[in-house]
């Protein structure tokens, strides 16, 4: 009862504390002539310090020009819509966040062609400036033939998207007027060059074309063309296309297609060629279908044009929760519950995740070097972006928890849904903390991840997988399980004819 006797005394001292606190407050309240000389001396000490301060304050505030001061922060405040690029809603080209870039710095950095101005010059990537000249001079030779005077043309056209496509970048673009248009005008021909030597036939690429004929080339310049930081305005791609493409020129690309506008051909070489290298791992045969889609002739550049092929039509994920969050176990664990896993359909975009009587559904997609930056500079474009939905980072989520190791990997590996050409360990790294330091405010999957966790809770399917996984795991295990049964069956025959003897 030590403690007990420690508060007692602590409380014996409070008393007393109290009382001599309550004596003394006695003593000052009922000596009045004490009273008087303490009001007085107070308040002449009060008057004695506000002289003070305000001889101080009238001081100091000589030192300031406060004229000065309300001119430079009504300068500032003038001017602050026209010079922070970062506050227009029509930026759709950005530098990546600090936050973002520091968890990989190699996946938003180009590493050997640099398109538009944000990394144009820098070391490492002027060499392959003389492999887009070349480009560009490919393009305008052949368009020359019907238009002497193309370059002219293309010029005049660039100098009158220069202000519209400056505006598209979110910092301050540091080159003067023509040497932004001589990029933008370099860039855009060697892309569109790029495009159409892969879409029409063998004869528009010489024997000893610098990329074509180059498989390292090829890797290289296919990564660099999807980062965030490497683009140029897709209004700068569909104005030079419409200047070099002929109606005929189609039936070289797309023979067996109906009628279709420069924007529309420009959009499916654009998509062709990634889906060649199998940057998304998406089978683009559905790609007329989506081209009707209002969103294709948004895009902004060739980025946000590949996100919009990953979203496709898929209206399932319309209206993300932003109230609730809730996660679902990894693949293994799932296999564990009784659910089973199925490759779906890439007709309404790889986001298009279904679960549906025990089965959960997931279009394909490719795993290989490339896929890591191609994932973060997509969160990044989402994360910037004005109102920008995030539907691939809601993807990314998901993906990183249905991946936790090698063996979840495996598992989707062996239904299809993902094709991979790196190792199993290596795979399964990707996708962690892929969506670390973003914010997101919305997550569609939200209804599939209840239904799951609903199904996960169920005793059945967790017994009949668990049945399943231990007596029909191999021949051996199958075999046994059969003659058990066939043993088992003429037993209870066995038993039937004795009664009916009986």
């Amino acid at each position: 009862m030590e403690g007990s006797g420690r508060v007692d005394s602590d409380n014996d001292f409070a008393a007393i504390e109290m009382s001599s606190f309550g004596s003394s407050m006695g003593n000052i309240i009922t000596a009045s002539p004490h009273e008087s000389g303490f009001g007085s001396s107070m308040g002449n000490n009060i008057d004695i310090a506000s002289a003070s301060h305000e001889s101080s304050f009238g001081s100091s505030m000589e030192n300031i020009d406060t004229g000065s001061v309300e001119s430079d922060l009504s300068s500032s405040l003038d001017g602050i819509i026209f010079e922070n690029s970062l506050l227009s809603t029509s930026c759709s080209i950005f530098e990546t966040p600090k936050i973002l870039f520091r968890a990989n710095e190699k996946a938003y950095v180009p590493t050997a062609f640099s398109i538009g101005p944000l990394h144009h010059g820098k070391p490492g990537l002027t060499a392959t400036e003389q492999i887009k000249l070349k480009y560009m001079q490919d393009l305008i030779s052949r368009v020359s033939r019907t238009n002497s005077r193309i370059l002219k043309h293309m010029v005049i056209e660039i100098a009158c998207l220069e202000e519209e496509a400056r505006q598209c970048y979110a910092v301050p673009v540091e080159f003067t007027r023509d040497e932004f248009i001589k990029i933008l005008l370099v860039d855009g021909c060697f892309l569109i060059e790029l495009f159409c030597k892969y879409g029409a036939p063998e004869s528009w690429s010489s024997a000893n074309d610098p990329v074509m004929n180059r498989a390292c080339m090829l890797e290289v310049v296919d990564r660099d063309l999807f980062l965030l930081e490497n683009q140029i305005p897709w209004m700068v791609l569909d104005r030079l296309f419409s200047m070099t493409y002929f109606p005929h020129h189609m039936i070289l690309f797309f023979p067996t297609s109906q009628p279709m506008s420069s924007h529309n051909v420009l959009t499916r070489l654009a998509l062709r060629f990634f889906r060649i290298f199998g940057t998304r791992g998406l089978d683009l045969s559905m790609e007329t279908s989506l081209l009707r889609s209002t969103h294709y002739h948004e895009s902004q550049h060739i980025l946000d044009l590949l996100r919009t092929s990953l979203i496709g039509s898929t209206l399932r994920l319309e209206g993300g929760n932003r109230e609730r969050w809730e996660l679902i176990p990894s693949a293994s664990s799932l296999i564990e519950a009784g659910v089973k896993f199925k490759k779906g359909s890439t007709d309404s975009g790889i986001l298009d995740i279904k679960f549906s009587n025990g089965v959960l559904e997931i279009p394909p997609f490719i795993i290989h070097e490339s896929t890591e930056a191609f994932f973060r500079n997509m969160i990044s474009f989402e994360q910037c972006h004005h109102h920008c939905d995030p539907r691939i980072t809601n993807y990314a989520m998901l993906l990183d928890i249905l991946i936790n190791t090698p063996k979840d990997i495996d598992i989707l590996c062996k239904y299809g849904i993902i094709k991979n050409w790196l190792n199993p360990e290596k795979a399964s790294m990707i996708f962690d903390n892929l969506y670390n330091d973003t914010y997101v405010t919305e997550f569609y999957y939200l209804e599939l991840c209840q239904e799951v966790n609903k199904y996960c809770k169920r005793r059945w399917p967790r017994w009949r997988a668990v049945y399943v996984r231990n007596h029909f795991s191999s021949p051996w295990a199958i075999a046994s399980q059969v003659f058990a049964a066939i043993i088992f069956i003429l037993a209870l025959l066995q038993t039937v004819f004795s009664i009916k003897k009986q």
